[in-house]
């Protein structure tokens, strides 16, 4: 499926030419284009964006990270497991819908989290389709997908293409270019924030993409919760606040359309 630009309102492009970096939900960038208007000459000096993303739909993405971005006026984009919407340690559909109401995204990361790579085609159609009924069936507005462990393939990417606008990777780590091409929007790369990572190594990854004026899109998991993929929210709210520091300014999907 594929989504054309729509013309961009003259608020949100006058809004969009006062922001020097931009931290944004994945859909707002896709669907409205934003890589592509950085490379127009009118408007004037965009250069980077950050998204935060978040795996797997944990509750401590209500609980922690969202309070926290809230505060510094950031949105966010959390990628769910369908199946495990309203059950326990997870988030519920009363939760979602509220955060989607304060400008988030929600996007899949399929139905039971299985690695794309080693189902069927059967099976992985099943993933790719019952997630987003589901979540449609939600009140959930649902464009993208993150594939689960980041297992891909051309088979996966191009199933992907057929129910969603874009597919975020997890591997390889990296930096999205701007403007991002057509066909990139179903191979995102983004920088996972593990345990072992250090807040300097997430800052380092900032301070990178403002540098070479390139799409940053982070995923976090757990937020003060155990696990390989938990990060402390006091290591968050740090990395949260130096972005802000550094000049990216929110726009939350809502606001845009």
């Amino acid at each position: 499926m594929y989504l054309p630009r729509p013309v961009v309102s003259s608020p949100l492009f006058h809004l969009l030419c006062r922001v020097p970096f931009l931290v944004v939900p994945i859909a707002l960038g896709i669907i409205f284009g934003l890589p592509h208007l950085y490379s127009t000459k009118e408007c004037c000096n965009l250069q980077a964006m950050v998204t935060f993303s978040f795996d797997d739909g944990f509750e401590s993405t209500y609980t922690k990270a969202f309070p926290i971005l809230q505060k510094y006026g950031y949105p966010a984009t959390v990628f769910v497991i369908a199946s495990a919407i309203d059950t326990p340690g997870y988030l519920t559909a009363s939760q979602l819908r509220e955060l989607q109401s304060k400008g988030w995204e929600i996007g899949s990361h399929t139905f039971t989290h299985r690695f794309l790579t080693e189902l069927s085609n059967e099976e992985l159609l099943e993933e790719l389709i019952k997630s987003k009924t589901t979540l449609d069936s939600l009140g959930l507005k649902v464009f993208g997908i993150a594939s689960p462990g980041g297992k891909y393939d051309e088979k996966v990417v191009l199933a992907i293409t057929q129910y969603y606008s874009y597919h975020r990777t997890s591997w390889p780590s990296g930096l999205n270019d701007l403007p991002l091409k057509d066909g990139n929007r179903y191979y995102l790369k983004a920088v996972s924030i593990e345990a072992t990572t250090t807040l300097e190594e997430a800052k380092q990854w900032v301070l990178k993409a403002k540098a070479e004026k390139k799409w940053l899109i982070f995923i976090f998991h757990r937020i003060d919760e155990t696990g390989q993929y938990n990060w402390s929210s006091q290591d968050f709210e740090e990395l949260v606040k130096f972005i802000k520091e550094q000049g990216f300014q929110g726009v939350p999907l809502s606001s845009a359309l």
